[in-house]
Order: structure tokens, then C-alpha cells, then sequence
């Protein structure tokens, strides 16, 4: 009744629903061995991680710690008789800790996220937390200007995500991208492609039908710099006579939206101290701190910014920064892309990225 009273209020729609289409082998996103994974298996492993943590050296305190496993299902159906099921689970656990040394503090971060939690080491995560802690305990100041900067594999997918609007059909539709009426057209440098991927098993957002019943393929969004296509649900496609691209997302109540199904930035071919070899001077960002200065409409980066300034070998901390540019900007002054992810299990993938110009203020 609500939803026929509701539909008084919206513009006709000329869609019609997906029928059942024949799909491939069922993605493995289910691991059972979590199920035996208890409330007291998370606690032992956070405490044996503080235990680990508060035995490094300058470690002062552990404001951040906990664990979980997770588990969802999925039923989608229609009246054109689709019907189908998938259940998927995880777990996640994750600890940030403040070192200090004469008088200055830092807080240090690690989380690792799954489907096998045999992976977890609280050693390993504790020494990689305290590590991260202590680097930019001694930061040194630098001047402000206009530099190269090297978005880390820690910070790039975070970065990334902030932006991934801009590329919704929706979006354009509605005046809230740049990219409108731009398919076609050379956006970034060559060396930089995106991709949705949403049947690789090892991703959490992987689903064989979008929210709308609709079978998901890859989708190369942008290839070797082109913008190839917008991603589109049933909606924003009935508006251009298109065919959703199965990006359609949408809970039980709510309108459909859209939204990548594992965002994926392909792996360049340099390691990460190649990346440094570029330039005489640099700057390596390790750490984003909020995204208030961002505007996906616009496109406008401004964020405060943690990391080391390399030049001429040389390599400190520094920190109070802002890192400032314009993301269509940003894609296009892309120089060099990182030969491997942050082992995060995230559905932005996305490497270090080397950036020929941002301005830095300090």
C-alpha cells in the first residue's frame, strides 16, 4: 500500500524487470570454518595482540582494539521468477596505538580483514602497529609549494573511494559529475585504469546479480586513460535507452542507487622504492586525516596530510599538512602506479599512485 500510495509522488519509469538468465558457478564467499570461530576466539586474539603492542618500545597506550566475524545472506527476487540466493562472511579485526617520544605523540594503525582468520598473527600485527606508530614520531618541518606526491598504498584506496560518484550514471543524470557527456575522452594518464569486478571470490563485493536482479559482468571503466562507460542501474539506464550494467544497489526499503562492485585500479610494475627514484624530491603520504575538504561534484581535494619528505636519498617524517589539488586534475597528472595492494580485504583496490604535481601547505 505504501509503496502504490509513493508511486503517485515519482515519475514514471519505462523499464522492465530482469528474467532469469543463466549464471556461472556460484562464487565461493562463504568459508565455514568462521562459524567456529567464537566471541572467546576474537578476545584471545585482542589481548594477545595488547599484550604484543604494550611490549614495543615507546608504546604508551591502545585506545583502539577489537575483532569480529561477520556473517550475511542474501535472497533476491522478482515477479519474472528470478530467485537467488548467496551468503557471504568475514572477519575483521583491527588495533591503533599511540607511541611517544619527547613529548610528541603519534597513533599507529593496522587492520586485517578476511575469510581465513588462520592469518592472523598478533606478533605480526603489533609489530606493523607499532611501527607505524613510531614513524612519525620525529617529524621535521617543511616548506609549502607545489611537489610530486606519492599517495601510499595505505591511503590511495580511501582517496580513491571519495571520488567513485563522479562515475555513476545517476550522478550525471543529475548534475553532480564532471564526467558528463565526457565517454569516449582521455580523463587520465595512460597508465591508470579502473575497473568494477564483481565476480572475483577473494573480494567483498562480489555478487553474480546486482540488487535489481541483474546478471554483473566486469566493467572496464576507464582503460589506459579513456573513460570507457558510466555505470548504470535500471533506472539511470532506462533514461538513455541503455541496458543496466548491473550496478544497481538497494536495500529493502530505500530508492535504488549505484555503486561499484569491487573497484579496482590495476597493479603497475614498480616497486615502491622505484617510485621514489623519480624525483629528486618528494613527497610520500602515508596517512589522510578526514575528507571534509573533499567534494565529489567538484572534484576538489583539500586534506590534511602525515607521511616523509624523500630528497636526494634523504628520508624523514614530517607532518601538519594539506595536500591540495582537483581529482580530474589528479587523474591526469598520474606518472606511475605501484606494483601491489595494501592487504586490506576491501572492495577498493587501489595502489600507490605518483602524482606529478599537488600543492602542499604547511
Amino acid at each position: 500500500k505504501d509503496a502504490l500510495e509513493n508511486s503517485e509522488y515519482t515519475a514514471p519509469i519505462k523499464t522492465e524487470l530482469p528474467s532469469p538468465a543463466q549464471l556461472g558457478t556460484p562464487l565461493e564467499t562463504y568459508n565455514p570454518d568462521l562459524e567456529n570461530i567464537t566471541a572467546k576466539s576474537l578476545l584471545r586474539a585482542c589481548l594477545d595482540i595488547e599484550k604484543n603492542l604494550l611490549a614495543e618500545s615507546e608504546i604508551k597506550n591502545i585506545p583502539d582494539l577489537g575483532a569480529e566475524v561477520y556473517n550475511s545472506k542474501t535472497i533476491l527476487a522478482n515477479s519474472k521468477g528470478v530467485f537467488f540466493e548467496n551468503k557471504s562472511n568475514g572477519f575483521g579485526i583491527g588495533v591503533g596505538a599511540i607511541a611517544e617520544r619527547n613529548g610528541i605523540k603519534k597513533m599507529g594503525w593496522k587492520s586485517l580483514s578476511g575469510r581465513d582468520f588462520s592469518v592472523v598473527s598478533a606478533e605480526k600485527i603489533a609489530i606493523i602497529t607499532a611501527n607505524r606508530a613510531r614513524e612519525l614520531l620525529s617529524p621535521r618541518k617543511i616548506k609549502g609549494g607545489k611537489f610530486p606526491v606519492i599517495l601510499s598504498k595505505r591511503v590511495s584506496s580511501s582517496l580513491l573511494s571519495t571520488y567513485l560518484s563522479s562515475f555513476y550514471a545517476d550522478s550525471a543524470q543529475k548534475g553532480c559529475s564532471k564526467l558528463a557527456g565526457r565517454v569516449g575522452e582521455k580523463i587520465a594518464c595512460e597508465n591508470f585504469s579502473l575497473f568494477s569486478d564483481p565476480l572475483n571470490p577473494e573480494l567483498p563485493g562480489s555478487m553474480q546479480l546486482d540488487c535489481e536482479c541483474v546478471p554483473t559482468a566486469q566493467l572496464a571503466v576507464v582503460q589506459d586513460g579513456i573513460f570507457e562507460s558510466f555505470l548504470y542501474n535500471l533506472e539511470s539506464a532506462s533514461k538513455e535507452n541503455r541496458r543496466s550494467t548491473g550496478h544497481g544497489v538497494r536495500g529493502f526499503s530505500g530508492h535504488a542507487g549505484t555503486s561499484f562492485m569491487n573497484a579496482i585500479v590495476p597493479l603497475g610494475t614498480e616497486y615502491e622504492n622505484q617510485l621514489f627514484t623519480r624525483f629528486p624530491k618528494c613527497l610520500f603520504v602515508t596517512h589522510l586525516e578526514g575528507s571534509s575538504g573533499c567534494n565529489a561534484v567538484s572534484g576538489e581535494i583539500s586534506i590534511g596530510a602525515q607521511g616523509f619528505w624523500k630528497e636526494h636519498g634523504e628520508s624523514y617524517a614530517t607532518d601538519n599538512l594539506t595536500i591540495s589539488s582537483n581529482f580530474f586534475d589528479l587523474l591526469q597528472n598520474i606518472v606511475g602506479v605501484g606494483d601491489e595492494y595494501s592487504d586490506s580485504f576491501s572492495s577498493v583496490k587501489v595502489p600507490a599512485l605518483v602524482i606529478s604535481q599537488m600543492s602542499v601547505s604547511v
